[in-house]
């Protein structure tokens, strides 16, 4: 096995970021009249669908510029939940051994806001050798594209690259990649 590329996910695998993301969501949802459970919130916004797939089950009959609001509104929020993130030490420290002998990258389905907000406070702002969001791309997962486009901006093959993933979505979109997947399992930060 030649490895030459490390591609990580960020929400849930590189960075937990599960109640910044609910208390942001649960404050935009609640000032347009929508509760939003745990629950929820867990089975279906945070597990790797983007906010134009789960937003709609939560605002029906809502127009596209409605659920855009309260997005924009969450990310406002979630803006000033930053403290509550923490990132993944194990991972961390891989980056950190790898960082001079592999590339690096994180592909995320996450908006480009909320990377460049979240990698410094990480310290996690000159690691990766390419960042791609959501905003970069035109398919979600679980369609692969962010990983594919990836791979090819290396020239790198899939039997080259390991993909570090935590959510059913990303894991599919990994292994339709046909690359080496690593699925990372719910982790706590015990400092």
């Amino acid at each position: 096995m030649n490895i030459k590329l490390l591609i990580f996910d960020m929400d849930g695998t590189l960075v937990d970021s599960a109640d910044a993301n609910y208390s942001a969501y649960a404050t935009a949802l609640e000032e347009v009249g929508v509760e939003l459970t745990r629950e929820f919130f867990d089975i279906h916004c945070f597990n790797g669908q983007h906010y134009t797939q789960f937003l709609p089950q939560l605002m029906p009959g809502e127009s596209q510029e409605a659920i855009k609001k309260v997005h924009a509104r969450k990310q406002e929020v979630y803006a000033r939940n930053l403290d509550q993130l923490s990132v993944h030490p194990y991972l961390k420290s891989l980056i950190v051994q790898q960082k001079e002998t592999l590339k690096i990258a994180l592909s995320t389905g996450a908006a480009r806001v909320a990377v460049d907000n979240i990698l410094p406070i990480m310290g996690l702002e000159n690691v990766f050798d390419l960042v791609l969001t959501g905003d970069d791309i035109q398919n979600k997962k679980p369609h692969p594209e962010i990983f594919l486009r990836t791979m090819e901006y290396f020239h790198t093959e899939p039997h080259e690259t390991v993909i570090f993933e935590d959510s059913d979505i990303g894991l599919e979109a990994a292994r339709l990649t046909k690359a080496w997947v690593f699925q990372v399992h719910q982790w706590a930060n015990n400092d």
